[in-house]
């Protein structure tokens, strides 16, 4: 094996760099990508439970109200007071809004962005 020149070493080098960069850069899209993906399964599934809780608030909303008609008096009584009931937990849901979700919703999504990925990953 010959000696190398210096500039064969520097440019021997500087390809090393390059491939290392690239390698870094792809590192990058792929842990973005990963993120984000973490990030709308998290939507989604939230965005899922969000829906089925609501479909399964209206209809116990529609079976007080049927069950208020037969047992106590008028439907529109029933629906009157389930409407109340909306309020008053939307108030509660309102004034308590940063500890039931902003701050729930900030720590999950920090938690999946700063995610430090183990060294055998790397």
């Amino acid at each position: 094996m010959e000696p190398q020149t210096i500039s064969e070493n520097f440019s021997e080098l500087s390809g090393n760099v390059k491939d290392y960069l690239k390698l870094r850069l792809d590192l990058l899209k792929l842990t973005i990508t990963e993120k984000m993906a973490s990030i709308g399964s998290f939507f989604l599934v939230s965005v899922i439970f969000f829906i089925l809780f609501l479909f399964v608030l209206m209809f116990f909303s529609l079976a007080f109200i049927f069950w208020f008609r037969d047992h106590a008096g008028a439907a529109y009584v029933g629906a009157l007071i389930i409407a109340g009931f909306y309020i008053i937990v939307g108030i509660v849901i309102f004034l308590l809004r940063n500890k039931l979700f902003i701050n729930p919703l900030v720590e999950r999504l920090s938690k999946i962005l700063m995610e430090e990925t183990s060294e055998h990953e790397k």
